[in-house]
């Protein structure tokens, strides 16, 4: 099995993702691509994208990427900020790691729109857990 095709089927157990609709388009050395279709329930009362959603887009985006870098990554911390309302029926989230020292790992992930503009700027930071590709394995493939 493919580092890809391991993650995809420990995050194809992450309900929350799942009943947000998004998904996994492209993950590589260099980044990780996710994307939603925006549906009603993704919107808030100005009929904008909700907030939560664009930072949830973001986060999955970021443990895509680290945890296809580094096996078994969590996310520490991480800063959103808006730069204008999403009104958009697609949204796409693309994550590059901008350092790696130790246990750490920093990304920026990019949110975007249908229309390519840029929604929000987004900056995680992760602890890399000390696990190996054969020991992701097991963990994926317990049960």
């Amino acid at each position: 099995m493919t580092k890809e095709e391991l993650l995809k089927n420990y995050f194809a157990k992450d309900g929350y993702v799942k009943l947000s609709g998004i998904e996994i388009a492209e993950i590589t050395e260099e980044k990780a691509v996710v994307c939603a279709k925006v549906n009603p329930d993704h919107l808030n009362g100005n009929g904008f994208v909700q907030g939560g959603m664009l930072y949830t887009l973001a986060d999955f985006a970021f443990a895509v990427l680290s945890n296809y870098l580094h096996p078994m990554t969590v996310t520490q911390c991480g800063q959103i900020t808006y730069l204008r309302p999403a009104k958009t029926d697609f949204l796409t989230a693309t994550a590059r790691e901008t350092a790696r020292a130790g246990h750490n790992t920093v990304s920026e992930v990019l949110v975007q729109d249908a229309s390519g503009a840029v929604v929000c700027i987004c900056h995680f930071n992760g602890f890399v857990k000390d696990v190996t590709w054969e020991d992701f394995d097991k963990i994926v493939n317990q049960e």
